[in-house]
C-alpha cells in the first residue's frame, strides 16, 4: 500500500499515552535520566508532538502541576487529557457538566494553545439506553454559558453507539476512533490501544502490527488531503505493540515524517 506523504508535519500530531515509564529507560530515554526530566526530553524528541494525560482521569491536578507541564515543553507541543472519572464513570454524565466545564476551563487557562483535546472516555457498559444522560450532558457543555471552543472528544466503547459520530460532530464535538470501535464520522482523534495487560513490560515491541499501522497511515493521510482545520491527534498505548515509542516511529515513517533517534541511543547531557 502506497501512503501519500503529509504536506506539513503539523497536519497530524503523534504521541503516546503517558511518558513516565521506567521501562523506556534504555530503548528511549537515557538509562540514568531522572523521572522529573522525562517530559522535557520526550517533548524535545517530538517538539510538534503531543501526549495524552491519563493521570487526570483519577482527579483534577493542581494548577501548579499543569503549569509545570507547560513549562517543560515547546509552544508547538500539545497536551490532551482524560476528563475525570467523576464525570464519566461515577456520575455517568448525570450532573457532571459543572465538573467537566471547570476542568476544561482550568486546562485552557494553564495550557492555552497547548491544549489538544479533552477526552470523555465513556464506560464500556454505557449503552444507547443512557442516551438521555448523554444528550443532557452535551447540551450542558455546549450551552452559551460554557467556555467556547473547548476541544471535547468522546470515546464510545459500546457497539450500541455505532454510527453516532455525525450526530455528535454536528454539535461541534469530535468522536475518538480506536481499532476496537469506529463509530463513523471524521478521523480526528485516534487511539491505538491494543489489548489490556497484553504485556507486562514496556521496553520493546512484542507484537508486530506493521500492516495495521500502514493501513492507519493511509487513512490519516487521506483525512488530511485537504489542508486546513485542526490536526488529527493520534496516541499509541504501550499495550498496542509493547513499546509505544516504537509504534510512533513506524507510523511516522509510514506518513513520511522524520523519525528521530531515541535519546537513549544518543549521548544526552543530563545537567
Amino acid at each position: 500500500m502506497t501512503v501519500p506523504k503529509l504536506r506539513e508535519p503539523e497536519d497530524v500530531r503523534l504521541g503516546t499515552m503517558g511518558w513516565s515509564y521506567a521501562d523506556w529507560r534504555g530503548p528511549f530515554y537515557p538509562q540514568d535520566l531522572p523521572t522529573v526530566r522525562m517530559l522535557e526530553v520526550y517533548a524535545s524528541v517530538f517538539p510538534q508532538g503531543t501526549v495524552e494525560l491519563d493521570t487526570t482521569f483519577y482527579g483534577v491536578p493542581r494548577a501548579s502541576t499543569i503549569e509545570g507541564w507547560g513549562r517543560q515543553v515547546p509552544p508547538s507541543f500539545l497536551f490532551s487529557a482524560k476528563v475525570p472519572r467523576a464525570v464519566t464513570h461515577e456520575r455517568r454524565l448525570l450532573g457532571g457538566v459543572e465538573i467537566a466545564l471547570d476542568f476544561g476551563a482550568l486546562l485552557r487557562e494553564k495550557l492555552g494553545p497547548r491544549l489538544g483535546g479533552l477526552l470523555l472516555q465513556l464506560p464500556p457498559d454505557f449503552t444507547d439506553g443512557e442516551r438521555p444522560a448523554l444528550e443532557a450532558f452535551l447540551d450542558g457543555i455546549t450551552s452559551p454559558r460554557a467556555e467556547p471552543d473547548l476541544p471535547w472528544v468522546i470515546e464510545f466503547r459500546n457497539a450500541s453507539w455505532a454510527g453516532i459520530a455525525p450526530e455528535i460532530e454536528a454539535r461541534g464535538i469530535a468522536c475518538a476512533t480506536t481499532e476496537r470501535l469506529d463509530v463513523g464520522g471524521r478521523l480526528s482523534y485516534l487511539r491505538l490501544l491494543g489489548t489490556e495487560n497484553a504485556v507486562s513490560q514496556f521496553g520493546e515491541p512484542v507484537f508486530d502490527r506493521q500492516e495495521e499501522i500502514t493501513r492507519w497511515a493511509g487513512r490519516i493521510a487521506e483525512a488530511r488531503a485537504d489542508v486546513g482545520g485542526p490536526p488529527i491527534l493520534i496516541y499509541a498505548r504501550n499495550f498496542y505493540e509493547g513499546h509505544a515509542p516504537a509504534t510512533l516511529a513506524k507510523l511516522r515513517a509510514c506518513l513520511g515524517l522524520p523519525v528521530p533517534t531515541p535519546p537513549g541511543q544518543q549521548q544526552l547531557p543530563l545537567f
